[in-house]
C-alpha cells in the first residue's frame, strides 16, 4: 500500500473526510505522548495532553498554513496543551536566570560524566533530567533525544531561535548542577 503524505491527509479532511484524521493520529499519537511526558511526568496527564492535542488540530486544521511541516505545527500544539496543563497543576517554578555555575564546576561535573561507563551515564542523565524544571528538560529532550533542530523547537514552543539556543544552554548548565548534586550523592554512599 502506497504510503500517503500529511499533506493528502490534510487536504482530505478539509474536503470533509473526517475519517483521514486517523492517519494523522495513527502517525504521531506516540511522539505526542512522548514530549507530554516530557513535560508532564505523569501518564495520565500526558496521555490527556496528547488527546487534547489532536482535538485542537483537527478542529485548528484549517488555520494549518504549510508554512512548516504538519509535524512541527501539531507539535506546538502539543508543547502548549502541554505547558497549559503543567501551569494548572501550579507545580513549581525555578527561574534559571538565578543559577550561578561556575565554568570550573561545570568541567568538574562532565569530567566525572565522561568517566562512568554508558549505562551508568544514561541512568544518572535521567535522574538529572528527572530533578529539572518540565520545560527545562523538554527543551533538552527535544533538541538532544529527538533530535529537533534549534528552528523546530523554536516553532513549537513559540520562543526565537536565539531564545531557544539560550534556554539550552542553560538548561544544560542546570543539568551539570543537578548531575553534580547526584553523583556526590552517590560518591558519599559508596564511601
Amino acid at each position: 500500500m502506497e504510503k500517503k503524505t500529511d499533506e493528502y491527509y490534510i487536504r482530505e479532511i478539509l474536503k470533509g473526510d473526517s475519517g483521514s484524521f486517523s492517519q494523522l493520529v495513527e502517525k504521531y499519537k506516540h511522539l505526542a505522548f512522548s514530549l507530554s511526558m516530557k513535560l508532564l511526568s505523569h501518564r495520565e496527564d500526558a496521555e490527556e495532553a496528547a488527546q487534547d492535542a489532536f482535538i485542537k488540530a483537527y478542529n485548528s486544521l484549517s488555520s494549518f498554513q504549510n508554512g512548516s511541516t504538519f509535524k512541527t505545527w501539531f507539535f506546538r500544539i502539543v508543547y502548549n496543551t502541554s505547558i497549559s496543563k503543567l501551569r494548572a497543576r501550579n507545580n513549581r517554578e525555578v527561574n534559571i536566570d538565578d543559577i550561578k555555575i561556575s565554568d570550573t564546576e561545570i568541567q568538574s561535573a562532565e569530567n566525572i560524566v565522561d568517566q562512568l561507563s554508558r549505562n551508568d551515564r544514561q541512568k544518572y542523565l535521567e535522574i538529572g533530567l528527572e530533578r529539572m524544571d518540565p520545560e527545562e528538560r523538554a527543551l533538552l529532550k527535544m533538541y538532544y533525544y529527538d533530535d529537533f533542530s534549534m528552528d523546530e523547537i523554536s516553532v513549537i514552543t513559540a520562543l526565537s531561535v536565539s531564545n531557544v539556543k539560550v534556554k539550552i544552554h542553560r538548561s544544560r548548565k542546570k543539568l551539570l548542577q543537578e548531575l553534580q548534586f547526584v553523583l556526590k550523592d552517590e560518591i558519599i554512599s559508596i564511601l
